[in-house]
């Protein structure tokens, strides 16, 4: 990937119509080796539970779990599926619903490529808007068993940049769909890196 794509957060997002945060507390997750560094914080009830290492960030509701990358690194991105694979099995009756991966990206406006996506009308746009007008948008597509949503916003200012965000999300009916859907990973991982290389100059 180019030096000028950074990539700024990444998480995966399992759905499900009947979680019980109750059970899901910090021991249960050591116990079953889904997380396995020590946590930093915590908080348990009923409804909602959250777990926090220096890696990563654990977040379950009766209905969503959302895992995390707190620190960017080849090998804290390798090993994300793999903590959600483990969830997944040890608790393989949940009721699951569907399966997201959200990346965001940023690049600097100056190695964006908006014409790629747009072939705008230069003159026009500037009349329409303003002379400094930019140009972010919206791309719907499919790939393999996901729908993805891929957003491109300009932010001005000094660092001036387009934040690029990518959701991948694929409908499941049961624990062994979810595993499947995890499986696609690193292929969804290449395939946004992918996108950006060919939107940046």
């Amino acid at each position: 990937m180019y030096s000028d794509v950074m990539l700024d957060g990444i998480n995966i997002v399992i759905l499900a119509r009947n979680y019980n945060p109750s059970i899901v507390s910090k021991e249960w997750l050591y116990n079953k080796n889904i997380v396995i560094e020590e946590a930093v914080n915590f908080v348990h009830t009923p409804v909602f539970s959250l777990v926090e290492t220096d890696q990563i960030s654990f977040i379950l509701s009766d209905d969503r779990l959302q895992i995390s990358l707190k620190r960017i690194s080849p090998e804290n991105i390798e090993g994300l599926p793999k903590i959600a694979s483990k969830f997944v099995s040890a608790l393989p009756e949940t009721p699951y619903s569907a399966v997201g991966f959200n990346y965001r990206y940023h690049i600097p406006q100056m190695s964006f490529q908006a014409e790629v996506l747009f072939s705008p009308n230069d003159i026009k746009l500037k009349e329409l808007f303003a002379e400094d007008y930019k140009l972010g948008g919206v791309v719907l597509f499919k790939f393999k068993n996901f729908v993805v949503r891929m957003n491109a916003t300009p932010v001005r200012g000094e660092d001036a940049r387009i934040v690029v965000d990518f959701n991948f999300h694929s409908d499941c009916h049961n624990s062994e769909e979810v595993k499947e859907r995890l499986k696609l990973y690193s292929d969804i991982t290449d395939r946004t890196k992918d996108i950006l290389n060919n939107l940046s100059k």
